[in-house]
């Protein structure tokens, strides 16, 4: 987690020089998105696993202990930034496509860090590169491995359209789609994600409204831009 943060902030440090943006203001950007995704992730996932924290409250503060969702990290990082952003006046379009490609770096590592820990794993599998856990009963698909490959080819493709954007928030737009293509993808592996509609988790319907959304704004935006 500290290494994604690190190379998060480095990536995006650079991507603000490049869009005209002092890097100590990013820096700042940075702590509060890290703060507002720790809390929106550990509120999520205390608020789909509530059974297990009804009568221990206070477990709810053990962080060291596990359960973070990134979604809930994603809203909570994208609220914070949001109020930093506003507060001192910065570009909100511009900020966020600094910030996204640093994002997807640090999630990739952020999932070496859950292959680690033997969480966020696969289903059941025969394949030869099923991995099995201690906790475990069997091989399972690496997910966190696929995820962290797909995020780093994702960060490739971030930075290089960062260079040729038509306008500000198209790499942030991109991000969102893309991601939440990749998870919406990845659900259909994962072992530890139980449906909750429609045979889907809360993971994938949350990429779904995400992509629809994301696309309606980027068909918007295009428009406007050529306009």
């Amino acid at each position: 987690f500290a290494l994604a943060i690190l190379a998060a902030a480095a990536v995006s440090a650079r991507e603000a020089r490049l869009r005209g943006i002092r890097p100590e203001l990013v820096t700042d950007l940075i702590f509060w998105v890290v703060l507002g995704g720790l809390v929106g992730a550990r509120a999520l996932y205390v608020l789909t696993n509530i059974e297990c924290y009804r009568n221990a409250p206070l477990e709810i503060l053990m962080l060291q202990r596990g359960g973070l969702v990134f979604y809930g990290g994603f809203f909570g990082g994208s609220a914070a930034g949001l109020w930093y952003a506003r507060r001192k006046r910065l570009p909100l379009a511009r900020c966020a496509d600094v910030l996204v490609p640093g994002v997807a770096l640090a999630h990739a590592i952020g999932r070496v860090g859950c292959f680690l820990n033997g969480c966020c794993y696969g289903r059941p599998t025969s394949v030869f590169w099923g991995v099995s856990f201690p906790h475990g009963n069997g091989p399972v698909h690496p997910t966190q491995l696929y995820e962290a490959g797909a995020l780093l080819l994702l960060f490739a493709v971030l930075r290089a359209r960062a260079r040729r954007a038509a306008f500000d928030g198209e790499v942030a737009v991109w991000y969102l789609l893309l991601y939440g293509l990749i998870r919406f993808l990845i659900e259909f592996l994962r072992g530890d994600s139980p449906p909750v509609i429609g045979g889907l988790t809360l993971s994938q319907v949350i990429s779904g409204c995400l992509l629809t959304v994301t696309a309606v704004v980027y068909r918007f935006l295009c428009h406007r831009h050529r306009s």
